[in-house]
């Protein structure tokens, strides 16, 4: 009786709703393939311990330094007490956050254990959403591969949203799965099944609210049912996600009127996403960068993921073309070989070629993070297990199978490498996190930047306005708000023409490690691509205005003190314009003293957070700095220094004397 239960379970595995023995009947498939199924639920638990394990040992109590995931806790504490919709990124996430940061306030192991919660739920997911119609010797494996990754449950300690939309997902896979591909022989009714549709919609929309990518799943499930020529689930489905979607936005505008959207998809599709007046992208420019991300995506995070090459920093990737078409030949030979033998494989297929291809065509290269391509990592493995299990069971192919497993031990093995080194440098940290040292493991100058933090938190004035570089990091380590600024406060090059009627002469003057300070100074110009100025290639020169009694006497006292300068402003402005728009600043410090007048400013930090996070080289994110330093240029003594927390890498506290 057991030997036919198990025979039968062995036919459903392989073909999902197509059972019929498999090829070879004894060979190295199908005795591998009945050892996952006999003990299919060992394994799982096995993976779900080994995923809880990781996450333990790869936990971090600390917050990113990017300060999303802060940005995320905040949202989730404003919705709470002032049920404010959180319009920035995924709002639906800081809405689940909302009632434990409600109820048991800012508690970051709460918060961070959470994602661990929702990563392992979605493995649990992934596992029922496929068990019985994916062969188990693919199945299983995927499974075990992904709770020993340490790119996945890195994320399982950090409030990103990621862990949340990998749940949305599996829970959209597991409906998409019991509806559609186990029972792929159904024909469903519109007056009876219209609840069916209705949950996929709104699945569909809570992985948008989650991440905005997530709405492409809808792109996926259309593709699939026109592969598989099924009109009128493609027409049910799509009309439900559609009428929800609707549905949505009119409650929302009803309940929150005033609540925008963070995501602007002219942003995505200019060339620069913080500067979209500079131009939208055109078809070369995604083309570009959909080749550039398939590389940072495929051939350097995906295979690292894979442990099949070293572990580098997620800045500093190492693409090659080569990984990356050998990829897109195993995905597309993988579609090729499921296309008529598994139906759960294809949809995984679309839907992972689906939403990969939208990411890399709307991603700003600059972005690469492995975890924009993390999400789907147990799918991408699942999927490429399985088209190499099929093709290896093609008749060319047959005896080549033991290849199959051989390729599982590389890749446990290389993961196994890199989840070692990375939970051995995690461990030490962790311990001294726990003991009471919470900035233990963070570079100078973060910890500088925080403890300057709490002390302004604590000791300034109980309304001061206090700007912040990361303002989301301080008030959550200092349990009060702060403020930002814009990193690019800045004037057109068309403003330096109307000096040309001001009555005044100008002076173009190179500032180097000596500057001309006064309140003749109008402009401050920085550029990435020298200018010329009498003769020189400069990066940084002061546009000043001085009255035509002074000329003979500033020309004098420049030249004394050997400063480059020109009179010259239409040659200067002329010069300007040739020079590459993106990498050209005009500072206005009248414009940047009356924003921080104007928005109550009392006290700046000014951090130097390293540019290169992996080392000190001197160069630091400067662009509170430049506040204090053109402002000071033109109005000595507006700034006060308050206190100083670091030599090395400092932290300054200024106080803005309006």
């Amino acid at each position: 009786m057991n030997r036919k239960k198990s025979l039968k379970q062995t036919k459903v595995h392989q073909h999902g709703d197509k059972a019929h023995d498999p090829r070879p009947a004894q060979g190295a498939y199908t005795r591998i393939n009945r050892f996952f199924e006999r003990n299919e639920r060992m394994f799982f638990i096995v993976s779900m311990i080994l995923g809880a394990l990781m996450s333990i040992l790869l936990f971090d109590i600390k917050v990113s330094l990017s300060g999303d995931d802060c940005d995320y806790i905040i949202n989730a504490q404003n919705f709470w007490r002032e049920f404010r919709f959180p319009g920035f990124r995924g709002p639906l996430y800081p809405i689940v956050l909302s009632p434990f940061v409600g109820v048991f306030g800012i508690k970051l192991v709460l918060l961070k254990s959470l994602s661990a919660v929702f990563i392992l739920l979605s493995l649990w997911l992934t596992y029922k959403s496929f068990r019985g119609i994916v062969p188990a010797v693919v199945l299983m494996p995927a499974l075990l591969l992904t709770s020993l990754c340490s790119f996945v449950f890195f994320y399982a300690s950090h409030t990103y949203s990621e862990p949340m939309f990998m749940l949305t997902q599996a829970l959209f896979l597991y409906f998409f799965s019991n509806y559609f591909l186990r029972n792929s022989d159904v024909s469903y009714t519109l007056k009876t099944d219209w609840k069916k549709y209705l949950i996929l919609g709104v699945l569909a929309l809570c992985m948008g609210l989650t991440r905005s990518i997530g709405y492409a799943v809808i792109g996926a499930v259309a593709l699939f049912f026109m592969v598989k020529l099924r009109w009128k689930d493609l027409l049910y489905t799509v009309t439900a996600a559609v009428l929800v979607f609707a549905a949505f936005q009119l409650f929302k505008t009803v309940v929150w009127p005033e609540a925008g959207s963070a995501y602007d998809i002219r942003n995505y599709l200019a060339k620069d996403y913080y500067a979209p007046n500079q131009g939208m992208e055109d078809l070369a420019g995604f083309m570009n960068r959909f080749l550039l991300n398939s590389q940072i995506y495929l051939s350097a995070f995906l295979c690292q993921m894979m442990g099949l090459v070293r572990e580098t920093p997620s800045n500093l990737p190492e693409v090659d073309v080569w990984r990356t078409v050998i990829i897109y030949l195993l995905y597309f030979a993988g579609l090729a070989v499921v296309f008529r033998r598994n139906l759960a494989l294809l949809f995984v297929g679309i839907y992972i070629g689906v939403m990969n291809f939208a990411s890399f065509v709307l991603l700003q290269i600059i972005w690469g993070q492995d975890r924009l391509i993390m999400i789907y990592y147990p799918l991408i493995l699942l999927f490429l297990l399985g088209g190499l299990c099929y093709l290896f069971q093609s008749k060319p192919l047959r005896k080549f199978f033991f290849i199959y497993p051989v390729l599982l031990l590389v890749v446990c093995g290389g993961t196994l490498i890199i989840s070692k080194n990375r939970v051995a440098r995690n461990i030490p940290v962790l311990q001294q996190n726990m003991l009471g040292e919470t900035l233990y493991g963070l570079t100078p100058d973060w910890q500088n930047f925080i403890k300057a933090s709490q002390w302004a938190a604590h000791n300034l004035e109980k309304d001061a306005v206090i700007v912040s570089r990361k303002a989301s990091i301080s008030k959550i380590y200092a349990d009060r708000e702060f403020t930002g600024l814009p990193a690019t406060l800045t004037v057109p090059i068309d403003t330096l023409e109307y000096l040309k009627n001001s009555g005044k002469i100008p002076f173009i003057v190179v500032i180097d490690k000596r500057a001309l300070y006064g309140e003749q100074l109008q402009y401050i110009i920085t550029s990435m691509t020298p200018v010329n100025i009498g003769g020189r290639e400069v990066n940084q020169a002061g546009v000043y205005l001085v009255a035509d009694s002074l000329r003979d006497h500033t020309a004098e006292m420049l030249n004394n003190a050997g400063m480059v300068h020109t009179n010259d402003l239409e040659d200067f402005i002329r010069k300007c314009r040739e020079v590459d728009p993106a990498t050209l600043r005009i500072y206005d410090p009248d414009m940047m003293n009356r924003y921080l007048v104007e928005r109550g400013i009392d006290y700046l930090l000014l951090p130097q957070l390293r540019s290169d996070p992996t080392q000190n080289n001197g160069v630091y994110i400067n662009s509170i700095h430049r506040y204090v330093w053109f402002i000071s240029h033109k109005y000595e003594g507006r700034f006060q220094t308050v206190k100083t927390f670091g030599t090395s890498e400092p932290c300054e506290i200024v106080k803005f004397i309006h």
